[in-house]
């Protein structure tokens, strides 16, 4: 049967809109493997940053270690020439703030300062978590890493971990050792400080009898309710 010229002109039609379709979906497979190129670039370039900014941090902390072992050993002789004197021998390789990653020394780094707030929260949050895992390498002979099984540790305080470890309120002396986003309402008692080192993310109501120490930043998304002599510090 000899097709009419519409016909053939309807197929060839077709043909090309067939194509179109499968080039449009070819281009648009290469623009996502595009973004996804572009974003793994991106994720390097933030990891190398913040892997850079720790290794400055540790090498400064180190070097004051060394001073610190230096300074111990000539107490030491004096102590052997003194044996009665007492001095103080001050922090040891043990103390927590040896290879502590502070707020203040991360959101102050050249490549981090000029960045918007939200930014720097993140790249420290990262960092902090890179952190973590670095400082289990040295659990051998850094006493003050910890077991890694501190409810606080994995950055969020939330209904499961109040149910299981019965936080609805502090009632003793507590030291969260990283930033911590707070998920689910809790109590400070009055004499009890709650001190967090990193960025405290109050996304539940605090109610705070006591004191509330953060050592990096506080941002209250839900204001924290200070009663009787509750207060924050905050530095």
């Amino acid at each position: 049967m000899i097709q009419s010229f519409k016909d053939k002109l309807k197929k060839k039609q077709e043909a090309y809109e067939a194509k179109q379709q499968v080039l449009a979906e070819q281009a648009e497979q290469a623009r996502i493997a595009e973004e996804w190129k572009l974003f793994d670039e991106e994720q390097k370039k933030i990891s190398e940053k913040n892997n850079q900014i720790l290794i400055e941090e540790e090498s400064r902390q180190h070097a004051e270690y060394l001073q610190w072992k230096h300074e111990q050993k000539m107490l030491q002789e004096q102590l052997e020439q003194m044996p009665l004197q007492k001095v103080n021998s001050g922090i040891g390789m043990g103390h927590s703030s040896t290879w502590k990653l502070t707020w203040k020394s991360f959101s102050e780094h050249p490549d981090i300062i000029d960045l918007p707030m939200s930014e720097k929260i993140r790249l420290f949050k990262l960092a902090e978590r890179q952190q973590i895992d670095k400082l289990n390498y040295y659990t051998s002979y850094l006493t003050a890493v910890g077991s890694g099984k501190n409810y606080w540790e994995d950055g969020v305080v939330d209904k499961e971990d109040v149910e299981e470890y019965e936080l609805t309120s502090i009632t003793e002396d507590t030291v969260w050792t990283n930033s911590v986003d707070l998920n689910s309402p809790i109590t400070i008692e009055a004499g009890v400080t709650l001190t967090v080192q990193g960025i405290l993310t109050a996304n539940a109501l605090i109610t705070n009898h006591g004191t509330i120490r953060v050592i990096g930043l506080i941002i209250e998304n839900i204001s924290v309710n200070n009663l009787g002599a509750g207060q924050i510090i905050v530095g």
